[in-house]
């Protein structure tokens, strides 16, 4: 497993190296966005409405990107502006005063990741033979979660050793963003740009059959996956100290990154299909769970088992749309996959801010049923197609 890693694309592992910078950036930033919030008046629908405007907002800028490097190509300058525009974006969360300017810094900062998502999955798709590629978007999102464990280290070491002000961690959080920025600009000029793949209407043309059912069970999962914030709010309310929560995200990161690239190596070798269901089960099963922890050291130890479902499933749900599409629309498909979790965000993260404030169980319990849903979906939508998954 190790040593096909090491034989993917130079591209691939460049690629991971700026996502890894950049989400030291992010999650810098990410476990104290409810404390941050709670300073200005805002609760969980606040911060459901955060994170799911931002979402929405970037969502149809991720379809028209990925539309647009099927016809024209460009994909290394859309890269480039996606992450210079989020190192810019995020540390103006520092000063905000109000919930809704918290709104406009997260939105500028998905705006950022819209450009940049949906050309860097299709060049790592075409740089990738078709029998690693769950490996190496396994690999990508390993390093990704990677830089979601160092974030949380360097804010968790800033507020408890130095003992800043959530604010000022906010702000330094510019520093490793920049560093990804000049990371990305240096590996794009280093590698040859990606050519159009295909004439003015590949980008248009309809995605297969199998594409689409596989999106409407993304949308159904995607409903149900209300941001991980939640999570964090819930360990706070149990009890949990402030300068352990970003120990608690950095747990879960952790987890994340180490199952990775063996969650894409699965996918290889038993089907991106196969691996996904299972992966949707387990999200299902910690959700389950989640709803009846009674204590913040047990919530916090079904990270573990919440982990698998990452681990498992952000490299196949990539390898799988990957092989259902042709080559001349996978820009176009992969800015749909982004999008469809961008525009269900909004109304599972304010549906599932709604019955946190009713009842948690509620919360908890519609996010398991409709992973249980989006399951279904797969397996039966798919199911008379499943040899040429």
């Amino acid at each position: 497993m190790l040593a096909a890693a090491r034989r993917l694309p130079p591209e691939v592992w460049a690629l991971g190296f700026v996502s890894l910078l950049t989400d030291a950036a992010s999650d810098m930033i990410y476990p104290l966005l409810p404390a941050l919030l709670a300073s200005v008046g805002g609760g969980a629908l606040a911060l459901g409405l955060v994170e799911g405007t931002a979402e929405l907002l970037a969502a149809f800028v991720k379809v028209w990107t990925g539309r647009r490097v099927d016809r024209e190509g460009g994909h290394g300058r859309f890269v480039i502006a996606g992450y210079a525009i989020a190192t810019v974006a995020r540390p103006c969360l520092a000063l905000i005063t109000a919930p809704w300017q918290a709104v406009v810094a997260r939105s500028i900062d998905r705006f950022g990741k819209g450009i940049r998502s949906a050309p860097r999955d299709a060049i790592i798709s075409r740089v990738t033979p078709p029998e690693r590629r769950g490996i190496a978007f396994g690999l990508h999102r390993a390093m990704d979660n990677a830089g979601a464990v160092v974030g949380p280290l360097i804010a968790a070491l800033l507020l408890g050793a130095f003992h800043l002000p959530v604010r000022t961690v906010i702000a330094l959080a510019i520093v490793p963003g920049i560093f990804s920025t000049a990371l990305a600009i240096w590996a794009v000029r280093r590698f040859r740009d990606a050519a159009p793949t295909g004439t003015g209407d590949r980008g248009r043309a309809p995605l297969p059959p199998q594409a689409r059912t596989t999106l409407v069970a993304v949308a159904f999962y995607a409903l149900g996956a209300s941001a991980d914030s939640f999570l964090l709010l819930r360990l706070a309310k149990l009890g949990m100290p402030l300068p352990l929560l970003p120990i608690a995200w950095l747990t879960l990161q952790a987890g994340k990154s180490l199952l990775n690239v063996p969650g894409g190596a699965l996918a290889d070798r038993f089907g991106a299909r196969h691996v996904l269901l299972v992966s949707w089960s387990v999200y299902a099963l910690s959700y389950a769970a989640f709803a009846f922890a009674p204590t913040w050291p047990i919530f916090w130890a079904l990270f573990a088992v919440y982990a698998v479902h990452y681990g498992l499933g952000e490299g196949a749900e990539k390898s799988l749309l990957a092989r259902l599409v042709p080559e001349g629309s996978r820009g176009a498909a992969f800015g749909l996959q982004i999008a469809v979790h961008g525009v269900a965000l909004l109304p599972a993260n304010v549906l599932f801010g709604l019955l946190y404030e009713k009842h948690v169980v509620l919360a908890f319990g519609l996010s398991a049923a409709l992973a249980m849903v989006a399951l279904i979906v797969l397996a039966i939508g798919t199911r008379e197609r499943e040899a040429t998954l």
